[in-house]
């Protein structure tokens, strides 16, 4: 059965190499979204959103196939000072932060 599921190495899709659009600039990086609604962001999307292991993202869907991910902590820069809380607020948002982990 493992036989008519897995590729082997003379079958699998190629890679990627060096020259290519990703280093160009653009990042043609596809992904399958799971059964679980799950995705994997590529490397270099990744990186050039500047995001890191553990960081925790807002999702919105701005149109039918289009999703934006923003991470809470440029949210919190975003908006802080918007309400007049003297800085109290923030505080204890990063508070409340500091208990997830």
């Amino acid at each position: 059965m493992a036989r008519n599921v897995k590729r082997s190495r003379s079958e699998a899709l190629p890679t990627r190499r060096h020259g290519s659009a990703e280093s160009a600039g653009v990042s043609p990086e596809t992904t399958r979204i799971s059964s679980k609604h799950q995705i994997t962001i590529g490397r270099h999307a990744f990186g050039r959103a500047g995001l890191r292991v553990g960081d925790v993202v807002r999702v919105q869907a701005i149109a039918p196939g289009k999703v934006v991910l923003d991470r809470t902590d440029d949210l919190i820069a975003r908006y802080s000072g918007a309400l007049s809380s003297g800085g109290s607020l923030r505080a204890q948002v990063e508070a409340l932060r500091e208990e997830w982990d």
